[in-house]
């Protein structure tokens, strides 16, 4: 969300935003948020959700890896440098069709941005969420090493808290929000189809 705040900034001068982080769940009436991005089922008590997207899980490393010989197969990467995160890897190697799970052992970090500076660094690779890779994919920072994907269990929601859905500026920041799923689906989607090109298993 951060790298796109400025384009409706741009769009909108005259509203302000303040951004509050917090990876636990706090009342939105509390904090004086009239809007929040949560990842759940959607069905927050006192709020009202708008569905965004659903994640994917997928294997990624810095090209500069391994000195540019990329694991590819899920046997390969099965046997390279992981560098493990918060996201189990046990869907993803079901349907990838490993016989054994892929567990955490060597270095575990439970920061994704900790995470992916590593893997920027060549230090590994790792399995993440699309939303958090996409623009260091499309900036060629990092590679998609397979096709094999798993669903991230938690979809992502737009959640308003009593009233704000009648406020002008929640109404224009879900408008703009939805215009830039919808183009960053497109870009995943050119993305994927990239790695099905290349032949990528």
């Amino acid at each position: 969300l951060l790298p796109r705040l400025e384009r409706f900034r741009e769009k909108y001068p005259h509203i302000s935003l303040r951004i509050q982080a917090s990876l636990a769940i706090t009342s939105m009436q509390q904090e004086g948020a009239d809007l929040a991005i949560r990842m759940g089922k959607g069905d927050w008590e006192g709020t009202e959700s708008h569905y965004l997207f659903s994640d994917q899980l997928i294997v990624v490393a810095a090209p500069t890896y391994n000195g540019g010989v990329l694991p590819r197969t899920p046997s390969e990467i099965a046997k390279s440098n992981i560098i493990f995160s918060m996201e189990s890897w046990k869907a993803w190697c079901i349907n990838a069709g490993l016989e054994r799970e892929i567990v955490p052992g060597g270095l575990c970090i439970n920061d994704s941005n900790l995470v992916l500076e590593a893997v920027r660094l060549g230090k590994g690779i790792a399995l993440e969420r699309r939303s958090l890779v996409q623009d260091a994919l499309s900036r060629g920072e990092l590679v998609q090493l397979t096709s094999f994907t798993a669903p991230y269990p938690w979809p992502y929601w737009l959640v308003s808290s009593q009233g704000a859905e009648q406020k002008n500026e929640a109404v224009l920041f879900k408008a703009w929000l939805d215009e830039e799923v919808t183009a960053w689906r497109q870009q995943t989607g050119a993305v994927e189809e990239k790695c099905a090109r290349d032949g990528k298993p």
